[in-house]
């Protein structure tokens, strides 16, 4: 343990020096919770000379993420896409998350103690509380990647949310049966939630990205985030560097009984949150990749099935279907080609409806 301690502590100037420098950058809020905790929203406006549309975005990150990956790409992030479509655009950080200041490990107001249904019941309702508020609408269109739409499955399905227009769900699965191999194997080291309150994924992924040393094997662990030969070398480390953010045991937990029983439930297990979405009435759009072994391609059919809404549509990229690449979780977002391949059927989508 001494040694592993000092070579992190050697890695740690390394890691601030590879980080990545990022410009596309807004004003940060801090709105709070109904139970104390601070989020983070960051404003990017319209372009200058767009046209202006009906409804505001909330963009959501995933699961063991902050928001920053959702803007790496830039100017070809999906962010500077719907800014340059006319569209006020607000990127959130769910609590917990570097911006608004990380929990404590042990003590104080505030530790690493909340699960993926704390995200759902109370930033999720306080980030669209705080953006109506600020923007004077009735509604938001909400951008979820990975988990970051998984929370509006069980909003709109479970819980009565009437607040969002239109929805676009990215690599957002509500079924996990069964998972992949890659992800059972993932499942398999939750016994390390017992030594500490928390994953120190942020601290793992920044010597990862710093120095190039993987914490585990490349094929059984790295491929169910992306496929990596379709992200630029250089985007992906400054995911590792910039994007990654600690997990609670809670969390870990939560999602290990989520592959175990093949479906999206609450902490306690008494709601499944996949048997609500025939609730969900407004415009869906589902973005899938075909090699993603996290956001299936079966489990976005699955949610495209169940869904009560008329206005639904399901989008999957795939060499079958004409693109460069059979997509990976992480790469419809930030993939080589997600500029020309994944961003403009969005758009078109939303436009229509905004």
């Amino acid at each position: 343990m001494l040694r592993f301690i000092s070579a992190l502590l050697a890695c740690l100037p390394l890691i601030v020096s590879c980080s990545a420098s990022i410009a596309l950058n807004g004003e940060l809020v801090h709105p709070k919770t109904s139970d104390n905790w601070d989020l983070t929203l960051e404003h990017f406006p319209p372009a200058a000379g767009s046209s202006a549309k009906k409804y505001p975005v909330i963009l959501c990150h995933g699961f063991i993420a902050n928001r920053i990956y959702l803007k790496i790409n830039e100017k070809s992030s999906i962010v500077a896409n719907l800014q340059r479509e006319g569209y006020d655009v607000w990127l959130l950080d769910l609590r917990g998350k570097q911006a608004a200041g990380s929990p404590s490990l042990f003590f104080g107001d505030k530790t690493f103690d909340y699960s993926i249904d704390e995200y759902i019941k109370q930033d999720a309702d306080a980030a669209i509380q705080y953006v109506l508020k600020a923007t004077g609408k009735d509604k938001v269109n909400w951008i979820g990647h990975s988990m970051g739409g998984m929370l509006q499955y069980a909003r709109l399905g479970s819980l009565g949310e009437n607040r969002v227009a239109n929805f676009v769900a990215i690599g957002s699965p509500a079924i996990m049966d069964p998972p992949s191999d890659a992800l059972k194997l993932w499942s398999k080291f939750t016994w390390a939630t017992y030594l500490w309150p928390a994953v120190p994924t942020e601290t793992w992924s920044g010597i990862r990205g710093g120095t190039g040393i993987p914490f585990f094997p490349k094929k059984s662990f790295e491929e169910v985030f992306w496929h990596e030969p379709n992200i630029d070398p250089k985007i992906v480390t400054g995911v590792y560097t910039t994007a990654i953010a600690t997990v609670t045991r809670r969390e870990v937990k939560q999602m290990e009984k989520i592959i175990e029983t093949g479906s999206f439930r609450s902490e306690d297990g008494k709601m499944n949150y996949a048997e609500g979405l025939s609730n969900i009435k407004i415009p869906v759009l589902l973005v899938a990749g075909r090699r993603d072994k996290l956001g299936f391609t079966y489990s976005l059919r699955y949610v495209y099935d169940q869904l009560g809404s008329t206005d639904k549509t399901l989008f999957v990229l795939s060499k079958g279907k004409g693109h460069s690449e059979d997509y990976g979780h992480t790469d419809l977002v930030v993939g080589k080609k997600a500029d020309d391949e994944v961003f403009p059927t969005i758009l078109q989508w939303l436009n229509k409806r905004n």
